[in-house]
């Protein structure tokens, strides 16, 4: 039985409401949801005790102030028509929570009222497997950690296509600010999100080439059915 607090599925959708989660970002919370909730049943069917809800609520909330990590001078590449009311509500957001990245800020946020979930969602964030005390240890905080690593955007791919992707992305990003990769971090950091890979399905007695979306549709109570 559970010693710590959550907030329930209905209070994650309408803390994504409040915030304005942009479209994109909220599907990609649905889809990271899909993936670490089947995985999470998986591990209980083979005997391992994990809190399902608490793995679903920080996927759903893992993104929640994303746009804190965006310049928002530039909407034209948001999927939706942003409104002024949106941009508002992003702004404000970013003037509170913009000095640190999205995974702290929500982080800052949620750790007095469900600080269980707060920690499961500040060790989302991609170096986290290399540091030494802050990196995915629970069965919960690996599943998110992982899930996020597979989702490129609302698809589940393979790890490999979604790492390559964001390298990509982040590439730009840094172009654009001045900044330069660092390759070294990068595969060491790729390298540890194999291994947890390799642990995850060792431990459920898949590879990772058989969890596709069509599996996962087929799988019960997927949470599709939920999502926001």
């Amino acid at each position: 039985m559970r010693d710590y607090a959550l907030p329930s599925h209905e209070e994650c959708l309408s803390l994504i409401r409040d915030c304005h989660i942009p479209v994109h970002i909220a599907r990609h919370a649905a889809t990271v949801a899909r993936l670490a909730v089947f995985l999470a049943r998986k591990l209980a069917e083979r005997g391992i005790e994990i809190d399902v809800e608490l793995v679903e609520r920080a996927c759903l909330l893992h993104d929640l102030f994303r746009v804190c990590d965006f310049p928002l001078e530039d909407f034209t590449w948001f999927e939706q028509p942003v409104t002024e009311d949106d941009k508002s509500r992003w702004c404000r957001l970013k003037a509170r929570h913009g000095h640190v990245r999205h995974e702290d800020a929500a982080d800052a946020f949620l750790r007095d009222k469900y600080p269980v979930l707060a920690t499961t969602i500040r060790r989302h964030r991609y170096v986290a497997v290399l540091d030494e005390t802050d990196c995915p240890r629970s069965w919960e905080e690996k599943l998110v950690y992982y899930a996020d690593k597979r989702a490129m955007h609302d698809r589940i791919v393979p790890l490999k296509d979604r790492l390559e992707e964001a390298h990509q992305r982040s590439a730009l990003v840094l172009a654009r600010e001045g900044k330069k990769r660092c390759p070294r971090t990068e595969e060491a950091v790729d390298a540890r999100i194999f291994e947890l890979e390799a642990e995850i399905f060792d431990a459920i007695g898949l590879s990772p080439d058989d969890v596709t979306e069509e599996l996962i549709a087929r799988s019960p109570g997927d949470a599709r059915q939920r999502s926001a």
